[in-house]
């Protein structure tokens, strides 16, 4: 609207050209400053009156901490397993107890395991072990109470003999059975205070009888007792042994008494033990001794237990009873020839450690003195009980052992043995069934706890057998000897166990993979391939 007013005509005079100029600037020179709006502090003085407030307080006890593990398993009362085999041989075992429990447990053991088996050229060979036990173990404060009450019944039969030449009509003529009923007693303290004294006692005896009216019995009484002494603990162990025997021409006693005091102590790479055995042995008809044994060992652990050397020496003495002998050769012929072998001395060195974590290993060498270490020959003075009798030696054993240990958790283990013997007799030509090289390798494979299966393997070397034959020349008995060198044996065995659940599996055991007839004791085959087959069932 303004826009389109008329603007007027005006005159401009211009008295001289426009010079445009531009005035000078100037700065404030005032600095910014903040104006402080917070008054000083007032200087205050005061006093304080005390009063005493009562303030009740109520203790209440705290619950003791307790370690949250894993959940128990189930424990059953009872396992069967029963199975047989080829040569007819059934195999059953029983075991029961009253599961877990923090007062006390106890239960029962009961087995048999027997075989009929006739191998070619030779005489019956049927054998029988039976067994039945009964346990009980009460838990106290500081203290725990063991007993058990076994009874062991085992027949074997005489079959070392060539039945182109001997004729039996009935298998009783070879038989032989051992009957052995014992038990123990036995309590041990557990003190945690050092002050305390500890200690372990037992007291055990056994009855063993065969079926040519000999016996014995033996009465065995242990104590330990074990205490610090400023920083070593001190041990003190004493046996009283009592051992009688009767046959049907004579009776024998013998006691061996010893007190065998030792000191362990330890530091941060060593530990050592020093003590030394003191044995009284009495017998009927001998004169009594007197024995000293010294007892040393030690070892340093260089490389945090992979590399730990140690080194001892020791002695002993052993009792050969008709029960130790039996147990080792059961084919032995009534009333054998019996006296203690007397270890003079052991000294050995060796390493032992860890490779790795799952792997751990010991090698060590030995040599020891033996005065009278217990042979087994073949004695063929009967005609149908043709076994083994003892002879005694004085043997110098120079040995070399080696161990290696494999174990994967739980999944697999692998261990292997070795041993290298060199004897050295006194009267003997040879150290009569006992080998120069033996080695063993098992191993155990864990397929996810439903597939287990367990491999051994053994190498036994050559060993030498004597035998003496009696015959009748014109008025007199002669008598000749031969020595046989057994082979060196080599024998695998097998065995799976497919676990269908925890309360029922199946087994099977494969015995003499090799298919071979070997001699464990002269003129004494083993059975050829064998298995056993059964189940196992937990309720």
């Amino acid at each position: 609207m303004y826009a389109q007013k008329i603007l007027k005509d005006t005159m401009i005079h211009v008295v001289k050209q426009f010079q445009p100029t531009i005035a000078d600037a100037y700065k404030i020179n005032d600095a910014p400053f903040v104006k402080d709006s917070v008054p000083p502090a007032p200087d205050l003085r005061y006093s304080i009156i005390t009063k005493k407030v009562f303030t009740p307080f109520t203790v209440e006890p705290l619950k003791p901490a307790k370690m949250v593990g894993e959940p128990l398993t189930k424990l059953y009362h009872t396992l069967i397993k029963a199975g047989a085999g080829n040569y007819n041989t059934p195999y059953a075992e029983i075991f029961s107890t009253n599961g877990r429990s923090k007062d006390m447990n106890y239960g029962a053991h009961l087995k048999h395991f027997s075989s009929k088996s006739t191998l070619e050229g030779y005489g019956f060979g049927g054998f029988s072990d039976n067994q039945v036990e009964l346990y009980g173990k009460k838990f106290f404060r500081k203290h725990t109470l063991k007993t058990n009450l076994d009874y062991n019944r085992n027949v074997i039969h005489y079959y070392g003999y060539d039945t182109s030449l001997i004729h039996l009509s009935d298998n009783d003529y070879t038989r032989q059975c051992y009957s052995n009923i014992g038990g123990n007693v036995e309590l041990q303290s557990h003190y945690t205070d050092s002050v305390r004294l500890n200690y372990l006692l037992k007291l055990k005896y056994y009855n063993l009888t065969d079926l040519y009216e000999n016996a014995e019995n033996n009465i065995r009484a242990e104590g330990d007792f074990s205490g610090y002494y400023e920083k070593q603990l001190v041990h003190v162990p004493v046996l009283v042994d009592y051992y009688n025997n009767k046959s049907k021409i004579d009776t024998g006693n013998s006691v061996i008494i010893e007190l065998s005091p030792y000191v362990t102590s330890s530091g941060d790479k060593w530990s050592t033990r020093i003590g030394v055995g003191i044995e009284i042995e009495g017998n009927q008809n001998d004169r009594s001794r007197f024995i000293f044994y010294p007892d040393i060992d030690f070892e340093y652990d260089v490389v945090e237990n992979i590399l730990v050397p140690y080194a001892g020496i020791t002695g002993g003495l052993k009792r050969n009873s008709l029960k130790s002998l039996t147990d080792e050769n059961p084919f032995l012929v009534p009333n054998p020839e019996m006296e203690n072998t007397d270890t003079k001395f052991k000294i050995y060195g060796g390493l032992k450690g860890s490779i790795t974590k799952t792997i751990a290993y010991n090698a060590n060498t030995s040599f020891r003195k033996d005065e009278g270490m217990n042979l087994f020959v073949n004695d063929n003075s009967d005609l149908s009980i043709k076994g083994f009798n003892t002879v005694y030696d004085d043997v110098s054993i120079w040995n070399i052992h080696g161990e290696l240990q494999f174990q994967y958790s739980e999944k697999i283990k692998l261990f292997a043995k070795g041993d290298y013997n060199k004897y050295t007799m006194t009267d003997e030509l040879k150290p009569w069934h006992r080998p120069a090289v033996q080695f063993t390798f098992s191993g155990n494979y864990n397929l996810k706890d439903k597939i287990v299966v367990n491999a051994d393997m053994f190498v036994i070397g050559k060993r030498f057998a004597y035998s003496p034959t009696q015959s009748q020349g014109t008025g007199v008995t002669v008598i000749s000897t031969s020595i046989n060198e057994l082979k060196t044996i080599v024998d695998a065995n097998l065995s799976l166990e497919y676990r269908y659940s925890k309360k029922l599996s199946a087994f099977l055991h494969f015995n003499n993979l090799g298919f071979s007839r070997y001699y464990m004791w002269n003129n004494y085959p083993t059975q050829k391939f064998n298995f056993l087959l059964g189940v196992t069932v937990a309720f």
